[in-house]
């Protein structure tokens, strides 16, 4: 019995020496790939997937696509997108908070109640506020001019989880119900750190070369790996499936909203401004920071957004006033035979853009109440700038190497930027 026992030890013990010598493998595989990995100053579980070359992807722990908005009418020619639940945070009740247009001759008479899911209906106070166009009006060839609303419905009890707000045209007593966006509180720890909101209102005005599978792959790309944790795209018509699922095969998980905007005309400005809006409000309690771009404008902060990032250390001492961050941007002139944008070095010095590039601070942003009230600061180009690609320049004496202005550390992270892009995609 003796024998049979020490053989069943030695058996044993051989068995664990073997486990240990296949562990000891494998964590200096998983020690080699973070290497390879953290060349780029990046540990999170999307570059490994594409190290490892699987089309898993770690999902947001945010659904910032649910409820998907869509613009619904709800008066006479006055529309409704999204709607958003901010509860009290010292009493009971809350406010629903939507975005709406209409058009400027119209009518805004409305009773308001928000229903819960256990189908309770509390009724609340209707509010609005009229927001300024940011070009002024614009008049349609029909004669329309739109105006740009928040709709407000203040309750002062909740039953639980709210589902819908129902507007009640008072002219026509008509009922419509639009869904809920809950804004739940989260601790800053449990924070996306920066979001991107993706303008594609015009996606088919843009110049062909932004529209190419590659080039639309190279955005997201590119702010994937700058620490960009999440994609909001606006018109989900813009892409299609096969782009999708690319994205998908590189970890990247994008929220597409549709963007059916229900008058015959509107300036980019007009609708941009709508864009944010709902942005700011859906990142709210989501990231602790957001921008919106258009596919053709690329962040270039001097290293991965991430904690030991120089922006965000500095930002992170301010005072909540200061709720948006002016990014300095370029126009940046492309050559079509450069694979990759970052490689253009030409801006151009005159050409004047039609607004400026912003970072926001959703929660403090919101907080201030409107845009009035917003606090902004200019973000020093030696830590963070955004180039904004065209394929032609107004101006062709006016070009200068932006690669000059850069210190050594920051042209260099640029440059591996664009080194692993052209792995990525052209590989």
């Amino acid at each position: 019995m003796r024998k049979y026992q020490q053989l069943a030890l030695v058996l044993i013990s051989i068995s664990c020496v073997a486990i240990l010598l296949v562990y000891k493998s494998e964590n200096n595989r998983l020690k080699y790939v973070l290497e390879v990995v953290n060349i780029f100053g990046r540990n999170d579980v999307a570059s490994l997937i594409r190290v490892d070359n699987s089309s898993r992807f770690r999902p947001s722990p945010y659904d910032l696509d649910s409820p998907l908005p869509v613009w619904q009418r709800v008066g006479d020619d006055i529309f409704v997108y999204s709607a958003f639940w901010q509860k009290n945070e010292l009493e009971v009740g809350g406010t629903v908070v939507s975005l709406a247009v209409g058009l400027e001759q119209s009518i805004v008479n409305f009773k308001c109640q928000v229903q819960h899911s256990g189908k309770e209906v509390v009724s609340g106070k209707f509010l609005f506020e009229r927001l300024d166009n940011p070009t002024g009006s614009v008049v349609a060839p029909n004669g329309e001019v739109f105006v740009i609303y928040k709709f407000l419905c203040k309750v002062k009890r909740d039953f639980g989880h709210p589902t819908e707000v129902i507007f009640t045209d008072a002219t026509h007593s008509t009922k419509r119900f639009i869904p809920l966006r809950v804004i739940e509180s989260k601790l800053v720890s449990q924070k996306l750190t920066i979001t991107a909101c993706v303008d594609l209102n015009n996606y088919l005005e843009l110049e062909e070369e932004f529209r190419k599978p590659s080039a639309v792959l190279q955005y997201f790309l590119h702010h994937q790996i700058v620490g960009v944790d999440d994609f909001i795209v606006y018109n989900s018509n813009s892409l299609d499936s096969t782009t999708t699922s690319i994205l998908y095969n590189h970890g990247i998980k994008v929220n597409l909203l549709p963007y059916n905007f229900p008058f015959d005309l509107a300036s980019k400005q007009q609708n941009r401004r709508i864009i944010e809006l709902d942005c700011l409000m859906r990142n709210y309690n989501a990231a602790k920071y957001t921008f919106v771009g258009g596919i053709n404008e690329y962040l270039y902060p001097n290293s991965r957004l991430r904690n030991n990032n120089q922006f965000l250390k500095y930002v992170g001492k301010l005072s909540t006033d200061v709720t948006e961050f002016s990014v300095s941007l370029r126009t940046v002139c492309i050559d079509s035979r450069k694979k990759i944008f970052s490689d253009n070095m030409l801006y151009d010095v005159e050409s004047r853009n039609d607004r400026t590039f912003l970072v926001y601070r959703p929660q403090n942003y919101i907080r201030t109440g409107s845009q009035e009230f917003a606090k902004s600061l200019n973000v020093d180009g030696k830590i963070m700038f955004v180039h904004r690609y065209v394929e032609k320049c107004a101006s062709k004496s006016g070009l200068y190497d932006w690669t000059t202005v850069l210190d050594e550390d920051f042209l260099q992270y640029v440059t591996d930027i664009g080194k692993e892009l052209n792995k990525l995609i052209f590989r």
